[in-house]
Formats: C-alpha cells, sequence, structure tokens
C-alpha cells in the first residue's frame, strides 16, 4: 500500500504498474490543487473561474491550480475522494447521526482538510466548534499562533496578520497532533473576499497581498503538510523550478 497526496484524489489508493511508471513530468501534471466548496443546496451552483487566484499563486509559488472552483454536495460517504474541503458557514451546521460521524471520521483519518469559512450575515462561531467538536469528542479548539507552521509554511505572516483585537481570528481542531478543520472568523480572510479581490502576482494593495500570502501559506500546508519539511513532492518542485 503506498500514500500519494494528490488533492482531489482518493487516498491510500493501490498504485498499480501504469501509475508506478509515471514520469516526473506526468507526476507534475497530476499534483495540480484543487479548490472545492461543499453546498447543502439541492442545485450544486456551477465552476467559477478563479482564474487571478491562479496566475498569483502559480506566479509566486511552484504551485499548480485548477482555474475553477468547484462545488460538491453534502455527502459524507463521498468526501473521502478528496483531500481537502471548503465550507462557508451560511447557516446552522448539519446534524449529524452516528453514521455520518463515523464517515466523516473516516475521511479525516484518511487525511482529509475542512476549512469552515466565514459567512456574512449568518455567522455562528459556537455552533460550528461544537459541531466540529463533536465529531472527535477528545479533540479541542485553539487559536492559530503565528509560531504555528501555517504562519510560515511559505510566508512568514507577521502577527498582524493573523491577530484580530489580540486574539487570532483563525481557530484550529486537530486530532492525533493533525489540523483537522481550520476554522476562520474573519471576513478578511475569507475565500469570498479573496476571490472577488483582484490579486496579481506583482504588485497587490496590504489587504490583497495579505490574504494572497495567507491562501498560498494555507495551499502549501494542505499540499505537503510541512512543505519546509517534506520531501514527497521534491522531483516536481525541482522540476518547475528549472
Amino acid at each position: 500500500m503506498f500514500f500519494l497526496w494528490i488533492p482531489g484524489c482518493v487516498f491510500g489508493q493501490n498504485i498499480d504498474n501504469q501509475q508506478r511508471a509515471l514520469t516526473v513530468q506526468q507526476m507534475s501534471a497530476k499534483d495540480r490543487f484543487e479548490w472545492r466548496t461543499v453546498s447543502l443546496k439541492k442545485t450544486i451552483p456551477v465552476p467559477q473561474s478563479i482564474a487571478s487566484i491562479k496566475q498569483a499563486i502559480e506566479g509566486r509559488t511552484s504551485l499548480l491550480m485548477h482555474s475553477m472552483q468547484q462545488w460538491v454536495p453534502y455527502d459524507p460517504a463521498a468526501f473521502r475522494k478528496y483531500s481537502f474541503l471548503h465550507w462557508e458557514m451560511c447557516g446552522r451546521p448539519p446534524l449529524l447521526p452516528i453514521q455520518e460521524k463515523l464517515l466523516l471520521r473516516d475521511f479525516f483519518n484518511a487525511g482529509g482538510t475542512f476549512f469552515l469559512d466565514h459567512c456574512e450575515g449568518s455567522f455562528n462561531e459556537g455552533e460550528w466548534k461544537r459541531w466540529g467538536a463533536s465529531i472527535f469528542p477528545e479533540s479541542q479548539w485553539e487559536e492559530l499562533e503565528s509560531s504555528h507552521v501555517l504562519a510560515y509554511s511559505f510566508y512568514l505572516l507577521e502577527k498582524r496578520m493573523l491577530l484580530d483585537g489580540g486574539h487570532s481570528s483563525i481557530n484550529l481542531l486537530k486530532n492525533d497532533g493533525r489540523m483537522i478543520i481550520i476554522l476562520n472568523q474573519n471576513s478578511g480572510f475569507s475565500w469570498k473576499n479573496f476571490r472577488q479581490s483582484k490579486v496579481s502576482k506583482n504588485y497587490n494593495s496590504t489587504q490583497n497581498e495579505i490574504r494572497l500570502r495567507f491562501y498560498v501559506n494555507l495551499l502549501m500546508y494542505l499540499l505537503t503538510g510541512n512543505y519546509k519539511a517534506d520531501q514527497l513532492h521534491l522531483p516536481t518542485i525541482l522540476l518547475r523550478r528549472k
């Protein structure tokens, strides 16, 4: 059994001979981050372009991104197909019958991560925190500190980028020492505001630059776990830097 971290692919899948024979160039083409958002709506939104974000992130880093934001229905049984899911907290969290709770535990145990994101007008931090913690009752929420790897996985983020009134606007839920849920309670770091910002690989306004750096760090962390220590993607990183 070989575990390969490729966003958008199944975890822990047996690698057949054809996959083992992939060249570095083919691996690089597959190594692409896909931004997927969970939707509770009956009609799933159509994919939307995030071309400017893709260009800005690829212009700053060795990351590759899909040019479209995509939505997936709330279906815990299907979540293990993905390594990362974004979810705007635009309402109350869904009820968690025991079967769905077990499926979510499988998702996290397989290496999955949720990003619970700020939503204007209907944000209830406490309710979503209780919902997340109920999946692993032994887990506890903690504030993101400037010493956390998420604050330096690529950019060294200053405290002012992470703190709001002396407290971090980002909270983390861990299980077995791994970050499984990121909860953002600050609209300044929301994906919606980032997507609507005009970001560039070159000059950006102060707020847009902070957003870009935060999401670069987030994607780097999600892709490799620890960009500075993890050697998993070294061949493709070196290839792109030639």
